[in-house]
């Protein structure tokens, strides 16, 4: 299995597969909650290629999704991602590109510890970040972007 990051260029904007991933249910379900339009992804990654780093997540060479690592607090970071292309999906990927983006953080970023902070009823996420290591160490009663209840997950797992 052949899992890079590549940094996120200004040109991923006019690709538009953003986009496209964004718009595919797999995705929107757990990070907006509804189908965002071009404009909202562009203005949306535009304010965050400044505060975080983004990174496009390619498997055998072509870009598949997106990873958002952003600083937790002073010892830890926390990151987002997604697997835009459905096909990659409940294939073990999903494992394999944790574990990369927490090697990364650990040993670039020289975090002590990662904090994750799924859905509740995110199964597949969840179930991934579980074979990945993090351990489940609370739970709290919040709101999705369209102000809806939700459960999330804190995870962590430490260097």
């Amino acid at each position: 299995m052949d899992i890079k990051l590549r940094p996120f260029k200004d040109i991923d904007f006019e690709y538009k597969q953003i986009h496209e991933w964004c718009s595919n249910k797999s995705v929107y379900e757990w990070f907006e909650q509804r189908v965002l339009s071009l404009d909202e992804i562009k203005r949306k990654y535009k304010n965050k290629i400044n505060k975080q780093d983004l990174y496009i997540i390619q498997y055998n060479n072509k870009d598949i999704g997106l990873v958002q690592i952003y600083k937790y607090d002073k010892e830890s970071y926390e990151y987002d991602l997604y697997i835009g292309v459905e096909e990659y999906l409940s294939k073990g990927i999903g494992t394999n590109i944790v574990n990369l983006v927490n090697d990364k953080i650990f040993n670039e970023y020289k975090a002590k510890s990662i904090i994750l902070r799924p859905f509740k009823r995110n199964k597949r996420a969840v179930n991934c970040y579980l074979k990945a290591g993090f351990k489940i160490i609370d739970e709290y009663d919040g709101t999705d972007t369209l102000g809806n209840p939700e459960t999330y997950l804190v995870m962590k797992k430490t260097n």
